[in-house]
C-alpha cells in the first residue's frame, strides 16, 4: 500500500494488558482474513512488556494514551479520544476482543460514501442512554424513544465535515465525567454519546448489519459473517495461530465455536446462569442490582 492510501485510511484498536493476547489475535486475523487491510495503529492502555515487544517485532505503530483528563481511564472516555486522535482521514475502530473472519474493504468504502460506517446493539438508546449523557449531548431525554444504541466495537468515520465535528463534539462531552459515566447498570458510557450525537446531528442514521459486523455468539452466527466479537472466549489453539501469523500471511483461517468444544458447560449456563450468578454474588455479599458497570479497562488477564 503506498503512502497516500497510509494516510487516508487507517485501522484503529487499543487494549490494556488484560486484552494483550486478544490484540495479537486480532492483528493475527487481520493478515489472514483481510489481505491488503489498511494499515493498524494500536492505542496502548497499558500493555505488558511482552505484548509491546511483539508489536515492535512486527513494525506495528503503538500509541500510548495520555492522561488527558482525570476520568480517562474511567467510562470508555479514553475511546473517543483515539478516535479525535487517529491522523487517517478514514478510520475504523476495532475493539481487540474481535477477531476478522473476511474482508471489510465495503466498510471503508461506506465509510468514502456515507461519511461513517455503524451497527446496532440492537438494545433500545432509552435503555442505554442516561439522562445526564443527554443533557451533555444537547437532547431532550425523550429524545431517546424510537432508536437503537450503535455499537461502538467496530466503528469508523471519516474525520471531515459533520462527521469530524461530531466526533469533536463527543471529546468535548467525554471530558465532563457525570456525561458519560453510567448512572444505571445498563448505561452504555462511549456509546451513548456517540448514539445521541450522530442522531441528532446527521438525524437519519444509516444502519449495517450487526449479526454480519458484530457477531457475539459465535464465529459462523450468520451466513458471510465478517467479525466476531468474542471478548477473550477465543479457543487457545486459534488465538495461537492467529498470533503466529501477524506480518507473515497465510491461507485465511476460522475459528471453532468455543461452546460447540463445551456443549455440557453451555447448556449448564442457559439453564443455571442466573441462579448461579445469584448464588456467588450472595457468597460474596453482593446483590445483583449492587452490581457496577465495566468501567471500561480490564486491569488483570
Amino acid at each position: 500500500m503506498d503512502g497516500k492510501n497510509r494516510g487516508e485510511r487507517m485501522i484503529i484498536t487499543g487494549a490494556s494488558e488484560a486484552f494483550g493476547f486478544s490484540l495479537l489475535a486480532l492483528l493475527g486475523s487481520l493478515d489472514l482474513n483481510w489481505p491488503g487491510h489498511p494499515p493498524v495503529r494500536v492505542y496502548d492502555l497499558g500493555l505488558d512488556g511482552g505484548t509491546l515487544r511483539a508489536l515492535s517485532q512486527h513494525g506495528v505503530e503503538v500509541v500510548p494514551v495520555p492522561p488527558f483528563c482525570p476520568h480517562w481511564r474511567k467510562h470508555f472516555t479514553w475511546k473517543i479520544w483515539c478516535w479525535n486522535d487517529a491522523t487517517a482521514r478514514d478510520i475504523l475502530w476495532i475493539d481487540a476482543g474481535i477477531v476478522v473472519l473476511r474482508s471489510m474493504d465495503e466498510v471503508f468504502e461506506a465509510i468514502r460514501q456515507v461519511g461513517y460506517f455503524v451497527v446496532p446493539t440492537y438494545h433500545p438508546l432509552m435503555e442505554n442512554a442516561s439522562e445526564n449523557a443527554c443533557r451533555g449531548c444537547g437532547v431532550e431525554p425523550l429524545f431517546r424513544e424510537g432508536k437503537m444504541t450503535l455499537a461502538g466495537g467496530l466503528i469508523g468515520f471519516r474525520k471531515e465535515g459533520g462527521v469530524k465535528g461530531v466526533l469533536e463534539e463527543a471529546l468535548s462531552v467525554a471530558l465532563v465525567e457525570e456525561n458519560i459515566a453510567s448512572v444505571e447498570k445498563m448505561h452504555r458510557h462511549d456509546q451513548m454519546i456517540i448514539s445521541l450525537l450522530l442522531y441528532k446531528h446527521l438525524g437519519q442514521v444509516h444502519i449495517s448489519d450487526g449479526v454480519v459486523y458484530c457477531g457475539w455468539l459465535s464465529p459462523n452466527q450468520s451466513a458471510g459473517q465478517k467479525v466476531w466479537v468474542h471478548r477473550r472466549s477465543i479457543l487457545a489453539e486459534d488465538q495461537a495461530h492467529f498470533s503466529s501469523r501477524i506480518s507473515s500471511g497465510g491461507p485465511p483461517h476460522l475459528p471453532r465455536d468455543p461452546a460447540a468444544s463445551r456443549p455440557v458447560r453451555t447448556i449448564w449456563r442457559k439453564v443455571f446462569g442466573p441462579p448461579e450468578r445469584f448464588i456467588r454474588n450472595l457468597v460474596r455479599g453482593k446483590r445483583v442490582e449492587d452490581e457496577t458497570p465495566y468501567d471500561g479497562i480490564r486491569e488483570k488477564p
